[in-house]
């Protein structure tokens, strides 16, 4: 098999610490490809060697299977074996597979385990997370590693950048945070281990699979996750199996088709097997129903639905040769979506997805650890770079602008005098129109809007999150003339404003409430520079501001400190959580959670 690209050669030195020591396992995609081929790849090892152990045979099986990359450490053993060195379990929310899996891998690499029970903990006493893991932290002189299950979504991408900062100062090594579920947002250990025996069902061969999800796709952690976790294959086919409530939230649906996937869906399992042979996948994975979070649903109703995504044992020969079902555990005994029959039948697949989670924790406890993952491409963000991200959710940049730079902020476009579009309308001095200035700053096309109010709104709020209210000035609102014809804008003047003394966040602030609005600097009465504001690439630190989404740990009813409201503009795509049918050029995805946002939505007035 030819060396992958970036790997080291041989007789080159590996590295003292695998490359995922102290990452944060946020998502699936905070593993890179080639992090994630590794994962698997030693984890079938580990597991090859173990279970032929137990067997009394051999593990030279392995030489008869391609590997699914190289492993420039494999002569390194996995396990940790530093007592001072700790894996915490904090699960928030009941699990027993999960936290025991991870609890007796945890073990086996012979460091201390500490389990943090909610019911009994100091999160009962109204303390913040975050306040938690500083004191955790700060037990272990060695590197920590935190399995976190949480009903708050985005706890481990909060908690990133804030102990970064913390071990910094305590002179201990950052520590790792994997998420193990967190609300309804994402399972990257749970997908983990799915696709882990995906690949395994598979005999190892990435080039193609096709899967069926069936069941509850709308609140199925694992389900959304199958978007990211599914690109280790070439080549996707994936059958949606649900009724309308149980649906595929869209946005999922479409980056499935934006990442090539072929997707098809179906309204219930019956339906699904009057496909043709050589139609059906030959790899299922149920999804347990969840009512509660549906409403008032009637038991006539309820029943219809477990039916619609239920298999029976009379289907069994419609299905490939080859048909291998998983299911989320625990099931229901009394209304199990797969017979009880079929335990005990080569169709069972969900016990072996059970036995692979110990060896995959394992594997990827010791890479968080940094014991192995030595000589692996680069890969995820830097220190350096979440560092960067950390410090600008909570502290303000103070670099001035330099106005002679070519190299302005990617969110300022420069105007050319030059052009009549940028003259100065000499009607502007009338009656009624902007007093004129010397020397400072005029704004303009603030807040555009059909309605005055608004306008009036935003230009208050110009003045106060800047703190400009101390400055004195002319403002108002009116009718623009020119290329937004019917719409009211609004522009304030900051007469004698020290234009040297602006700095870059003041910009991007400004950016932010006021996005499409031009600042022009005035001398000596004259216009020497003007530039347009454009909607910036990221919105932080401004008040008034939070994530609408009320399970996320930085919305400001669950009062998480130093956690900070912070947006992310991206192209915009269909959402379950947008109605309405309104659409826009971008939106604002929360960075912790990744709810979107139209951006209006972002501030706490709803009416700006």
């Amino acid at each position: 098999m030819a060396a992958d690209a970036g790997y080291p050669g041989k007789g080159d030195a590996l590295p003292a610490l695998g490359a995922l020591a102290g990452r944060t396992v946020h998502v699936v995609k905070d593993l890179s490809l080639s992090e994630q081929l590794y994962l698997y790849e030693r984890t079938r090892r580990l597991k090859v060697r173990k279970t032929s152990c137990q067997l009394g045979g051999s593990s030279s099986i392995q030489a008869l299977v391609e590997p699914l990359c190289e492993v420039p450490d494999a002569d390194e053993d996995e396990k940790v074996e530093n007592p001072d060195s700790t894996v915490y379990l904090l699960f928030m929310e009941g699990s027993t597979r999960t936290r025991e899996s991870l609890r007796n891998a945890a073990v086996f690499h012979g460091v201390k385990v500490n389990e943090f029970q909610a019911e009994s903990s100091s999160f009962q006493k109204n303390e913040t997370i975050t306040d938690t893991m500083k004191m955790l932290a700060v037990y272990s002189t060695e590197r920590s590693v935190f399995v976190i299950r949480s009903p708050l979504e985005g706890v481990c991408s909060a908690l990133q950048g804030v102990m970064e900062k913390h071990a910094a100062r305590f002179g201990i090594p950052t520590p790792a945070f994997l998420n193990a579920g967190d609300g309804q947002h994402a399972h990257p250990l749970g997908e983990m281990v799915d696709i882990y025996s995906l690949l395994e069902k598979s005999n190892w061969n990435r080039s193609e699979v096709h899967l069926a999800l069936v069941g509850d796709l709308a609140h199925g952690r694992t389900a959304h996750s199958k978007v990211e976790g599914l690109k280790v294959f070439h080549k996707v086919k994936v059958d949606l199996v649900a009724p309308d409530i149980f649906s595929y939230p869209v946005e999922f649906k479409n980056r499935m088709v934006a990442e090539g996937f072929e997707v098809r869906e179906f309204k219930s399992v019956e339906e699904y097997l009057r496909q043709p042979a050589g139609y059906l996948a030959d790899k299922w994975y149920f999804y347990k129903p969840q009512f509660a979070k549906c409403g008032d649903l009637g038991q006539a109703k309820v029943e219809e639905l477990r039916s619609q995504v239920s298999f029976r044992s009379e289907w069994h020969n419609r299905l490939p040769k080859s048909a291998c079902f998983f299911q989320t555990l625990p099931r229901d005994k009394e209304f199990p979506l797969i017979p009880l029959s079929l335990d005990d039948t080569a169709i069972n697949g969900w016990d072996t997805v059970a036995a692979n989670a110990y060896f995959l924790d394992v594997i990827l406890l010791g890479m968080l650890f940094g014991k192995i993952g030595k000589g692996l491409p680069t890969g995820g963000s830097s220190a350096r770079e979440r560092l960067a991200t950390a410090e600008a959710v909570i502290l303000p940049r103070s670099d001035v602008i330099d106005l002679e730079s070519a190299d302005l902020p990617s969110f300022m476009k420069s105007a050319d005098l030059t052009k009549k579009d940028h003259t100065r309308d000499p009607k502007r001095a009338g009656a009624g129109g902007p007093v004129p200035i010397t020397d400072g700053l005029i704004i303009d096309h603030i807040g555009l809007s059909r309605d005055a109010k608004n306008v009036w709104q935003r230009l208050r709020m110009v003045r106060s999150v800047l703190g400009w209210s101390k400055y004195i000035g002319s403002e108002g609102v009116y009718v623009s003339t020119k290329k937004a014809a019917g719409l009211s804008k609004g522009i304030m003047t900051l007469p004698s404003y020290n234009l040297e003394s602006l700095k870059v966040m003041e910009l991007k602030i400004l950016a932010s409430v006021a996005p499409g609005c031009t600042i022009n600097f005035v001398a000596g009465s004259k216009v020497v520079a003007k530039y347009r504001l454009e909607v910036p690439e990221r919105i932080y630190n401004l008040p008034n501001i939070s994530c609408r989404n009320g399970l996320c740990v930085s919305n400001p009813k669950n009062k998480q400190r130093d956690v900070y409201p912070y947006f992310e503009r991206v192209p915009f795509y269909q959402s379950s959580v947008l109605s309405g049918g309104k659409e826009a050029e971008f939106l604002f995805t929360c960075k912790y959670c990744s709810w979107p946002h139209f951006y209006e939505s972002i501030f706490e007035d709803a009416s700006l």
